[in-house]
């Protein structure tokens, strides 16, 4: 069986060497992440831990002390800037079992990790069923595909499986944009070949922007847009969750409530109602919910994100919550300058800051998304217009 490793780095930059490694060396990455995601819980069921270790942090070596004396914990793999012989005695002091410093040579790598304990193979799981979650803006300009690409960047960088990001908004999808991408194949492509569908040919129609993270776009052109159908919808949502290929699926939906964006909602798991402090964005969120409401969409976790919100505004969550009768899960910060520079430049904020304190809000969809309880599959029962139907 693989070591499975877990990473901690200080920069991007050796995060993305050391998974380079670790990969060439036949090793299973679980999760790469900043030093200050530590966590608590050492015993992580990791074989080892490859840490950027930087001096003059007292709070590392204690972690480091507390991981080498714990039950069943990790062996540690430190990654230094030199190795000179002081650093190689505090390493020994701690009890740490190998350091490195730049380049790693395969065959020192090869070498300790042969000293690792042998682990015994254990049966590969069933891969879990996809997480299937659409975001939907509760008007025009609240940012909901801003929130969509990026969430699906810090997720796919979270190391736990493929992500898909499908854009729904039919006629005026932007989402290629923010990936600065060039599409050869869109959404119509795979309408066009749905009774042919497999695998390897739908993977040929994606557009790859990193190892973890696969666009499909909208339709290029206006009059494309009324190819794809509901049902069209419906067989491929259904086909990517019996091929389990990608365990999230991301639906970037038109803001208005038409019958593909209504099945979207019908199929998720999730839904991310994006909103911005204004009352006609509320208004228009409140009139949604009631919707949902009315469609008894019980299955569906609804979250709601307040984007754009500023410390100073008029209406800050408390009021949010009691406009719309329930509670916030959270805002995003009001940075237009810092949006409109990563839009302009194709670049998503999570890939060329993922420092800034915008990309800390965003961390927490991404953490709502994982940490998700859901006890029902979605689009169980009858269908959204059969309800309507009913009710109506």
């Amino acid at each position: 069986m693989a070591p499975r490793f877990l990473i901690y780095y200080h920069s991007p930059e050796n995060r993305d060497y050391l998974r380079q490694a670790l990969v060439s060396a036949k090793c299973q990455v679980l999760a790469a992440k900043p030093l200050e995601e530590l966590p608590g819980q050492v015993n992580s069921g990791a074989d080892a831990v490859f840490l950027e270790y930087q001096e003059g942090s007292p709070g590392i070596d204690r972690w480091i002390d507390k991981a080498v004396h714990t039950s069943q914990g990790p062996a540690i793999f430190l990654y230094l800037q030199e190795v000179s012989t002081d650093s190689l005695w505090k390493a020994l002091r701690l009890g740490v079992k190998e350091c490195f410093a730049f380049p790693i040579e395969a065959k020192e790598l090869q070498q300790a990790l042969g000293r690792l304990p042998q682990v015994q193979a254990a049966p590969t799981p069933e891969p879990d069923a996809p997480r299937l979650v659409s975001f939907l803006g509760c008007k025009g300009g609240v940012g909901s595909s801003f929130l969509t690409a990026n969430v699906a960047c810090l997720l796919a960088q979270e190391d736990r499986g493929q992500v898909l990001v499908v854009d729904l908004d039919l006629r005026y999808g932007q989402l290629v944009h923010f990936f600065n991408a060039r599409p050869k194949y869109t959404l119509v492509d795979v309408v066009e070949n749905l009774e042919r569908l497999d695998k390897a040919y739908f993977q040929s129609l994606l557009l790859p922007y990193s190892d973890r993270l696969q666009l499909l776009p909208a339709p290029s052109r206006l009059e494309e847009a009324d190819m794809v159908t509901p049902t069209h919808l419906e067989h491929i949502l259904r086909y990517l969750k019996e091929l389990r290929a990608f365990p999230w699926i991301f639906l970037d939906c038109c803001h208005q409530l038409d019958e593909v964006t209504l099945k979207a909602v019908e199929m998720s798991d999730q839904l991310a109602l994006v909103i911005t402090p204004g009352i006609p964005a509320l208004a228009n969120a409140k009139k949604l919910l009631e919707v949902f409401d009315l469609l008894r969409l019980e299955s569906l976790k609804v979250d709601l994100w307040l984007n754009c919100w500023q410390k100073r505004g008029d209406l800050g969550p408390s009021e949010v919550n009691g406009f719309l009768g329930r509670p916030v899960a959270g805002t995003v910060l009001y940075e237009p300058i810092q949006v409109e520079r990563s839009i302009n430049a194709g670049k998503p904020l999570a890939v060329s800051s993922p420092g800034h304190p915008l990309c800390r809000d965003l961390r927490l969809i991404v953490k709502k998304i994982i940490e998700a309880d859901l006890p029902m599959a979605a689009g169980a029962g009858r269908s959204w217009f059969q309800r309507l139907w009913r009710t109506g």
